[in-house]
């Protein structure tokens, strides 16, 4: 049995090579003459796709937030219980982001990546507006805590990312997907214990 292979192009050579740079290095630390060594292509090739690293670090992401955002409205969508979406949805964040290495998750909050930073910032936004009107719906639907105040709870995930950036805390944990998971576990179901959440 033959399995056809579709041979990459130029770009998606270098989008590869630097995700998985990225990923594993951080993008502060890995530089476009390492990205278009691991691609097999010239500077001038890499710079026909992009104007600079940050523009392509941008797009991976995008790329990434597409494909999250479309997993996340089918979970919505789901005939399902709010306790098996919430489940859903926190696997399919730790799923998004088990790839990412300790630097990476850093060099977000590194003085010289303002623009990275606001485009993060911006995905953070749209994922709680989403949240929230999630959260909402489930309220209304008797399926959520009647007594929380929305704002609140939405409030305290903000912070939750906040404390997430914290060096501190990035120190406690040996990788960006424990972390996750232990911010997430802990805004959703405090201290009570949960079900395992499988990828």
């Amino acid at each position: 049995m033959y399995t056809l292979t579709m041979k990459l192009t130029k770009k998606q050579q270098v989008e590869l090579k630097a995700k998985e740079l990225f990923w594993k290095y951080g993008f502060k630390k890995v530089t476009i003459d390492e990205i278009c060594k691991k691609a097999n292509v010239s500077r001038k090739t890499f710079y026909t796709f992009y104007d600079n690293k940050s523009a392509l670090v941008i797009f991976l992401l995008q790329q990434m937030i597409d494909e999250s955002m479309t997993d996340y409205q089918d979970i919505i969508d789901e005939d399902a219980t709010f306790s098996d979406k919430m489940e859903k949805m926190l696997a399919l964040k730790y799923k998004s982001t088990n790839q990412f290495s300790m630097e990476f998750v850093a060099d977000f909050f590194h003085p010289d990546s303002d623009d990275i930073l606001a485009f993060y910032t911006k995905i953070v936004q749209d994922s709680l507006t989403l949240t929230n009107d999630f959260f909402r719906e489930a309220q209304k639907n008797g399926e959520m805590n009647q007594d929380l105040d929305i704002n609140f709870v939405m409030l305290m995930m903000q912070k939750m990312v906040e404390i997430g950036t914290a060096p501190e805390v990035m120190a406690l944990f040996s990788d960006a997907e424990t972390m996750k998971r232990q911010l997430s576990q802990f805004v959703i179901y405090g201290v009570m214990p949960v079900k395992p959440i499988h990828n």
